[in-house]
């Protein structure tokens, strides 16, 4: 790569992450959810708008590759960081509740996708990439108004966390099957389907496992290496770095999403004595590469094709995807927490659709089996989705009379060390 660009890319990360700090300032300041100032200063900075003006016979922002490779380096840290909230034994005790809200989190939306696709007289293929794209929850949103708000170690946070989890290996399951479906001309069968989805959970299960028995003695291992050296290395932090990074690429290789893996490294992490030091560590690293990452979520909206979109078809999947995920999560998760209200804030919480809807998506518009109305309707939904649970959850909290704790310009506003709120 030459200097030029590398330069140009250096430049272009500074004038985005202070974007997002501006516009995070912002929202404080109009009393909105922090997250919102991100999202929406992404979209003004985005090709289509500012982002595309060009200057000098260039673009004000070039949206290269490495600028987007820094953007997947602050979604990895988010979902390390959110590990760090969860132990394996959290996870196990809440086994059967965050499996029950996952796969109905994903069953609804995906049956109300076919559904609707059948109705407007579509045949199944297209239901496949409507009811897929409708199906995956991003917890990134979520995770960071909960951390805002101080709720992370909160029961409704912790089924939130680990149903998204759950939910995001079945929508990489579901979207393995989609892909089996539409490019390779595989006959649809309930039996693959199934069997797919539980070969995926029993790979993701046994990777968790293993690593959150490793992991511990791993760090204590690197902890007496330290000791040997009289200076003051920061090891275990820098191993747990290298583990989180590692272990999302090694989650890609067996079919898992990067993000998966970074959780699970985060979560084997917290079962170590060194959850505190390594939070600490990785909180100053989320500052340049976090903010970024939510920017970079508005910038891939094209607001022209929303605002020239079929927005019956927009209304209708967005009031579909919001209210099916209300159901088939909320419901059930208020049968576990015993808990109306908590019920309600994991169902706001699993609303956020994600890039694995949009990957769906995009398999669909590819492959010419959706036609452009359609997917601009479904990018249109992922960015609103996108939009509503940060006013959702805050509103909720705030009616219980949780205030925001706020903090200096630069500062990052993701996680405070001792979040837990039992």
């Amino acid at each position: 790569m030459e200097q030029a660009q590398l330069f140009r890319a250096i430049v272009d990360i500074c004038i985005l992450i202070i974007a997002a700090e501006l516009a995070t300032t912002l929202s404080a300041r109009f009393k909105l959810p922090r997250i919102i100032g991100p999202l929406l200063a992404g979209v003004l900075f985005s090709p289509y708008i500012l982002g595309g003006l060009e200057i000098l016979g260039s673009p004000l922002i070039e949206y290269n590759d490495i600028v987007l490779i820094f953007g997947e380096i602050g979604a990895v840290l988010l979902l390390f960081q959110a590990g760090l909230h969860m132990r394996f034994f959290e996870l196990i005790k809440s086994g059967v509740a965050a499996l029950v809200v996952a796969v109905m989190g994903v069953v609804v939306p995906f049956a109300f996708g076919i559904a609707t696709s059948s109705l407007l007289g579509y045949d199944l293929t297209v239901g496949l990439i409507i009811g897929g794209s409708l199906s995956a929850t991003s917890i990134a949103i979520s995770l960071k108004t909960l951390g805002e708000l101080n709720q992370l170690g909160s029961p409704e946070a912790k089924l939130i966390i680990a149903a998204a989890v759950i939910d995001d290996v079945l929508a990489l399951s579901i979207a393995s099957v989609i892909i089996g479906v539409v490019v390779e001309s595989q006959p649809i069968s309930t039996f693959s389907f199934i069997r797919s989805i539980a070969a995926t959970l029993v790979v993701w299960f046994a990777f968790t496992a293993f690593s959150a028995w490793v992991i511990p003695r791993f760090t204590e291992y690197v902890n007496t290496l330290e000791r040997l050296d009289e200076a003051e290395q920061h090891l275990v932090p820098i191993a747990s770095l290298l583990l989180c990074f590692g272990f999302a690429g090694l989650s890609g290789l067996i079919g898992l999403s990067p993000l998966v893996g970074a959780f699970v490294a985060g979560m084997a992490v917290a079962g170590s004595r060194f959850e505190s030091e390594v939070a600490s560590f990785v909180e100053l690293l989320g500052v340049l590469f976090i903010p970024l990452f939510f920017i970079l979520a508005g910038a891939g909206v094209n607001p022209g094709a929303i605002l020239s979109g079929n927005f019956l078809l927009i209304g209708l999947l967005g009031v579909g995807a919001v209210f099916t995920k209300l159901i088939g999560c909320g419901i059930p998760a208020e049968f576990f927490l015993k808990d109306r209200v908590k019920g309600i804030r994991v169902g706001y919480g699993m609303i956020s659709r994600g890039e694995i809807g949009l990957v769906i998506a995009s398999i669909g518009i590819t492959y010419g089996i959706i036609s452009d109305e359609i997917y601009a309707a479904l990018v249109a939904v992922v960015f609103i989705t996108t939009l509503i649970p940060p006013f959702l959850l805050k509103s909720s909290y705030d009616s219980d009379g949780i205030t925001v704790h706020r903090r200096g310009f630069f500062r990052n506003r993701f996680l405070d060390k001792g979040l837990g709120v039992e």
